[in-house]
């Protein structure tokens, strides 16, 4: 019986290392970096076993969340309700936790422009929830280190602005559809459009000619598909993930698979077309639009240094596709919605738009790449609300080593807080009026519309600078004028100010504006 003894006190050992481990984990090694930043001034709220500060985080959110807000910019308090509050009782520097991770907020776009220029991948993203990759898989967002980088070889010239400006023709065909939707909406006496939902259409259209050659009606399955994904991904944001949650059969995951695998399985024959198409027709080409660009750009890698393995699999295509998708799309439409909700307040620079508009092309000609890029007022009101509602209200990266920044010392592992928001809307780099909607500030440019260079960053900054950043600036641009040219409108009185973060920055309640044919 003497193996029985020894077994059972190896078992015994084993179960003892184990509980130390998880008590090292959640316990002593939060404790010491806890003691750690209070050594160096950095405060924070109170850490909780296992589940950190994010249950306090949703229940601060969500108490944010019960109630609408006044018409004001001063957004801060209701998006990011958390950080707010914590900066006023802790300071700016502080450390909240998310499971037993510290997290460090670094509001100074100074650190920020070093955590983000770092060419030496010394600040990556940190490890996300597992089930949350499914909404974009490896593609770009997600991806780090040298595989982000050859994703990033292959997929920047399909954003040439040379190729994106062939494009244009495209977004003012599914933009006019759009507006005669719209007039013979307002003839008819039903002049009140909830504009969020139809730049949804509108972008989801303009992403799936230019990126798959195909209209919206027949990739509207795929983009239903992912729409249901967001909202499941959404939920994953504040919660700590729980190692091997992902594989049990519950029903949201279940959802989250029979999702993944359909989307995939769409895409796959998206790629197998293009590919089949190819042979037969042996051009060499995939296609004028996004995917064929990048295609054709995955086949110059091949056979480059086999060893390296430059090119993309089909499943890693699929992945980029997926990121296209949702990036591409979702980021344009809640741009154009805060346009038009900010301009149906101010009216003064919805006319000062207009009347530039109106005098570069006039009454009944689109603006094409020449005139679009003499629209400066029509570009101020864009970066205006693209600084008071940026569509990503913070970034996150990690310190992968001991590092130093600025005059803290930080340990590997610490999680960085870059909040967007906060820095957009901030007084010391803004100005008294930083909550004011007011595009003059750009009058002379970005660089000179704040006090530091690097306070605008609503697609980020340095080499990780969001790679379709002029593709949605260009059709943002365009739609907007288009509307300036056939429509006045105003903000209407059943429109609910509750600015939300949803994956991007949302109205939680629509935005419906009251639209008159000019």
């Amino acid at each position: 019986m003497e193996w029985v003894f020894w077994g059972l006190a190896a078992v015994c050992a084993g179960l003892v290392w184990f509980l130390l481990k998880i008590a090292t984990t959640i316990w002593w090694k939060p404790l010491q970096l806890k003691k750690y930043f209070e050594a160096q001034g950095i405060r924070g709220p109170p850490y909780r076993l296992f589940y950190g500060n994010s249950t306090d985080i949703t229940r601060i959110i969500d108490e944010q969340k019960s109630k609408p807000m006044p018409l004001s910019h001063d957004i801060l308090p209701r998006v990011l309700p958390h950080l707010h509050q914590w900066a006023k009782t802790y300071g700016q520097d502080f450390i909240f936790w998310f499971g037993p991770n510290p997290r460090l907020v670094v509001p100074h776009p100074e650190l920020i422009r070093e955590i983000l220029s770092t060419k030496f991948g010394n600040y990556p993203k940190p490890p996300d929830n597992p089930l949350s990759r499914q909404l974009v898989g490896q593609g770009l967002v997600g991806l780090k280190g040298e595989k982000w980088a050859q994703h990033r070889r292959i997929i920047n010239p399909a954003f040439h602005m040379d190729l994106l400006k062939g494009m244009i023709p495209t977004i003012v065909k599914s933009s006019g559809n759009m507006l005669d939707k719209w007039s013979k909406s307002v003839q008819s006496g039903a002049s009140e459009i909830e504009v969020l939902g139809e730049f949804r259409d509108l972008t989801a259209d303009v992403i799936a000619s230019t990126a798959f050659g195909s209209s919206f009606s027949e990739g509207k399955h795929i983009f239903d598909m992912q729409v249901k994904q967001m909202i499941l991904t959404s939920e994953l944001f504040r919660t700590v993930y729980i190692p091997g949650f992902r594989f049990l059969p519950t029903t949201k995951n279940r959802q989250r698979w029979n999702l993944e695998k359909e989307i995939r399985s769409s895409l796959r024959q998206v790629i197998d077309a293009r590919e089949k198409t190819a042979g037969i027709e042996k051009t060499g080409s995939y296609g004028a639009d996004l995917l064929g660009f990048m295609m054709s750009q995955n086949r110059e890698q091949v056979g480059v240094n086999v060893k390296r393995n430059a090119s993309l699999s089909t499943e890693e295509i699929i992945d980029e596709c997926k990121t296209f998708y949702f990036a591409g799309h979702e980021t344009t439409s809640v741009l154009l919605t805060w346009a038009i909700i900010l301009l149906g307040i101010h009216q003064d620079w919805q006319e000062r738009g207009r009347r530039e508009v109106l005098e570069i092309c006039g009454r009944n000609n689109y603006p094409d790449a020449g005139s679009l890029s003499r629209l400066k007022i029509v570009g101020m009101i864009i970066n205006e609300a693209l600084r008071l509602y940026p569509p990503a209200v913070f970034l996150l990266r990690q310190a992968c080593e001991p590092m130093k920044l600025g005059r803290l010392s930080i340990p590997a592992g610490t999680q960085l807080v870059l909040p967007i928001l906060a820095i957009h809307h901030d007084p010391a780099l803004w100005g008294n009026n930083a909550n004011d909607f007011d595009p003059g500030r750009f009058s002379e440019g970005i660089a000179k519309a704040t006090k530091h260079p690097m306070a605008f960053m609503p697609f980020g900054l340095g080499p990780t600078i969001c790679v379709g950043q002029n593709f949605a600036l260009l059709e943002a641009k365009l739609v907007l004028a288009m509307i300036l040219q056939k429509f006045s409108f105003v903000t209407s009185p059943s429109y609910t100010h509750a600015p939300l973060q949803f994956l991007t920055l949302r109205p939680q309640y629509g935005a419906q504006v009251i639209f008159h044919v000019d």
